[in-house]
């Protein structure tokens, strides 16, 4: 029986390099013919219908067709978002608690940059209503049922923004 020597041992090493090389090459090659596809980028802008401005805190919702949620861009106090998507249809849902929910359709294209303009309009608060009316003379208040209702109201709201905000 013949003594391992070391020569052999760094011969198997190089073999195994080598082998090595040649396998991440090949599947190297294969990443290039099969290449992601191409992206385009999405751009929502948000203001203030009456004053133009830009609206912080406006969550931006990116749907299917089908309103299912495909992401959540996050809004700068630019009242820019933005967001790299695959190319396809979408629907962009805005929201805020002080503002009307605003929907527009849009078509991304690969490598372009499709911008959606969104003015939000005020709208005026349960709660804005009832003290209007409340100061108005001859007025009892409001009835529990109400105040329940605009409680349940504005929980709702709360839950649907801290779920859009955590990607729900």
């Amino acid at each position: 029986m013949a003594k391992p020597s070391m020569s052999s041992l760094q011969s198997g090493v190089a073999l195994a390099a080598g082998l090595t090389s040649i396998v991440g090459a090949g599947y190297s090659a294969i990443g290039t013919f099969h290449a992601t596809p191409a992206t385009g980028e999405l751009v929502a802008v948000v203001r203030d219908a009456g004053t133009a401005q830009p609206v912080p805190g406006a969550v931006v919702e990116v749907l299917t067709p089908e309103n299912e949620i495909v992401t959540t861009m996050p809004h700068g106090t630019d009242g820019l978002a933005r967001r790299a998507l695959a190319p396809g249809s979408y629907r962009v849902r805005v929201m805020h608690p002080e503002f009307a929910e605003a929907q527009r359709d849009v078509k991304i294209a690969p490598d372009q940059v499709a911008e959606v303009r969104v003015l939000l309009v005020h709208r005026s608060t349960p709660s804005a209503s009832r003290q209007a009316a409340r100061a108005a003379p001859g007025h009892q208040g409001a009835s529990p049922i109400d105040e329940a209702g605009a409680a349940i109201d504005r929980g709702m709201n709360a839950g649907r923004r801290v779920l859009s905000r955590i990607g729900f």
